[in-house]
């Protein structure tokens, strides 16, 4: 049963004793948002997002009406203080909310006096209240301590819009220079698919990800190998044959001379790309070679995993890595 949304012009037209409102508190990071308002479709009625004079001005509301795929009229937006407690009270109080109402509550968003300020205001209407932890695929009832699993699988081109990003693939175009490049990626996409049993067609995983800050810009801005979505949360990898690369150019225009100074072009890169997609994003670096003895020995890869730790890539897997029974990603 899909929730039914009306104008808030139209809510008090309607001869009805109650209803279902679903709260969001919005802020850069709306996946929680998502998941939850995707969990409990279908038994709310309308949406009140609570957000700020900062957040309407970085386009939230209306990223998050995209992604829902829902228009702003349809939605109560409530703009509070997002520093000053009292103030975000009193905008919450001045809102005259009906008690005849059942409200839903989110508060993983927003900042904690937004948090503080709507707890407390709704405490003393007839609300559930709920929260979802980062990293985690649960949402967690706050009056009651109960966890409940996401069932919602949230999809590539759902994830990224709700960062701002649009996406096209490529995957039956070949866009390396070398044959063995192009192969290895599909290796990799074919190998974590049927492992982690992902849908293409459901867009779980997907390969040659090109992203774009405009719907309308022809050059995209960035470029993933291999992008796939495990309980809502993001994996993201770049895929190389090997790192004999003398010819390629670093970040900052010198020529790369040895496979530690590619490698650790490839990490920087992938790092930086990777903050555009929330909180925790799982980076991986696939090399079908795998790092060559010669140029990386014991105190070389005690650099390397320091290195890793710091730009939060998650591993580093050869060809050989991936066809072992069990891969450990």
């Amino acid at each position: 049963m899909k929730c039914r949304i009306i104008t808030y012009s139209q809510v008090f037209k309607i001869n009805k004793k109650s209803m279902t409102h679903l709260i969001s508190l919005l802020s850069e990071h709306l996946l929680p948002n998502f998941l939850v308002a995707k969990e409990y479709e279908g038994q709310y009625d309308a949406h009140i997002f609570i957000t700020t004079q900062r957040m309407g001005e970085k386009g939230m509301t209306s990223r998050y009406c995209n992604a829902l795929g829902i228009d702003e009229k349809e939605v109560r937006i409530v703009v509070i203080s997002e520093e000053d407690l009292s103030n975000a009270r009193q905008k919450l109080q001045n809102e005259n909310f009906c008690r005849e109402d059942k409200y839903i509550v989110n508060l993983t968003g927003g900042t904690k006096i937004m948090s503080i300020a709507v707890y407390q205001h709704f405490f003393k209407y007839r609300a559930d209240y709920f929260y979802v932890p980062i990293a985690t695929n649960k949402i967690e009832n706050a009056r009651t301590g109960e966890d409940l699993p996401i069932t919602y699988q949230v999809s590539i081109p759902e994830y990224l819009s709700l960062y701002g990003l649009y996406t096209e693939t490529s995957e039956t175009e070949y866009r390396h220079d070398d044959d063995q490049g192009e192969e290895f990626e599909k290796y990799v996409f074919n190998r974590i698919k049927n492992d982690k049993r992902l849908s293409p067609e459901k867009k779980q995983i997907a390969r040659g990800v090109k992203l774009f800050r405009d719907r309308n810009e022809k050059d995209n801005d960035n470029e993933i190998d291999v992008m796939w979505i495990e309980n809502n949360q993001l994996f993201v990898s770049e895929c190389k044959t090997s790192l004999f690369k003398p010819k390629e150019i670093g970040s900052d225009g010198r020529p790369i001379q040895n496979p530690p100074e590619y490698l650790e072009e490839i990490m920087y890169k992938l790092s930086a790309i990777s903050k555009d997609f929330g909180l925790r994003v799982n980076p991986y670096i696939f090399i079908k070679y795998g790092l060559p003895r010669r140029d990386f020995n014991e105190i070389r890869m005690k650099a390397v995993e320091k290195r890793m730790k710091i730009l939060g890539i998650k591993g580093i897997f050869s060809e050989k890595d991936l066809k072992q029974k069990e891969l450990k990603i």
